[in-house]
């Protein structure tokens, strides 16, 4: 058993980090100079760049062959991208979860890449120091590099510069999250909640504090399955099935976890890299199911 709930808790945050790096509308702060660095060229492809504009916003072809920006809400686009090809003035890149295929592009002047983008971040920074735009931007990159404590302190300097902004708490709640700090995890998702309360996402990422906190006693499976259940009364995200059915796991209910996990794999909205992973806890609640009937 606790191989089993080790095996749901690292599933769990596959798919919560999928999610988190989904559901991005909010207006970016404002444009900025494009930064010197190497031309956007086929090198490209593969590497991970940040954009300067907008909370994971791109482009794509609409019916009248004009450019549409696209405000992502409920996409696995983010601030940090992987680049599919570069094509002209564009750079296509991929969503998280999504396979191979480019979701848009971005215009090579409003990107820089990861390597690039903590120096660059800095320097506006340095000539600005209430930017908390660029705070926000060096946070990203430095999660995406694994450097967490940074991140942290960028995020609550973003956040002491401008409160009212929902998505610095949801990405600093991730971000204690990941290093298991349950209570300021949960109470960030419960303020991006507050500030924003028809956002799906800060619902899941809090179901997921109370459904998986490494601490037991800081779990709380009822508050969870309310939190994510309100979570898919405001987006049909499937993923967010594969939290409820964790929270159902944790508190005993084998036969709906997976009811809830067989009808998250089996929607066709659910992201492909991430069907195998699903689909083996889904194996593994019913296995558990089946040991318990016996």
């Amino acid at each position: 058993m606790v191989r089993f709930h080790h095996h749901v808790s690292r599933c769990l945050i596959k798919f919560q980090h999928l999610a988190v790096l989904l559901v991005l509308a909010a207006p970016s702060a404002r444009a900025q100079a494009s930064p010197a660095q190497d031309e956007p060229n086929l090198s490209w492809a593969g590497r991970r760049i940040v954009t300067l504009n907008g909370f994971g916003d791109y482009f794509t072809q609409a019916a009248d062959a004009e450019a549409k920006l696209v405000k992502p809400d409920g996409l696995s686009v983010n601030i940090v991208a992987v680049v599919q090809r570069v094509e002209g003035d564009r750079i296509w890149i991929k969503a998280n979860g999504a396979g191979d295929e480019p979701v848009g592009w971005v215009r090579k002047s409003d990107a820089i890449l990861l390597e690039n983008a903590i120096p660059y971040f800095t320097s506006r920074i340095q000539r600005d120091s209430k930017d908390w735009d660029a705070f926000l931007r060096r946070a990203e990159a430095e999660h995406a590099l694994n450097q967490r404590e940074a991140a942290i302190a960028d995020y609550s300097r973003a956040i002491d510069l401008h409160p009212e902004e929902s998505f610095l708490f949801l990405r600093r709640g991730r971000m204690f999250r990941i290093v298991k700090d349950c209570p300021r995890a949960a109470a960030d998702f419960e303020e991006t909640a507050r500030l924003r309360p028809q956002w799906a996402e800060p619902y899941n990422l809090a179901a997921g504090v109370y459904a998986d906190c490494p601490d037991a006693a800081l779990r709380d499976q009822a508050k969870a399955i309310a939190l994510i259940e309100h979570a898919m009364t405001l987006s049909p995200n499937p993923t967010y099935l594969t939290v409820l059915a964790l929270a159902y796991s944790r508190s005993g209910n084998l036969e709906k976890a997976v009811a809830a996990q067989r009808k998250a794999v089996e929607s066709p909205e659910f992201p492909p890299d991430y069907k195998d992973d699903a689909v083996r806890q889904l194996h593994e609640y019913e296995s558990a199911l089946a040991a318990q009937r016996h």
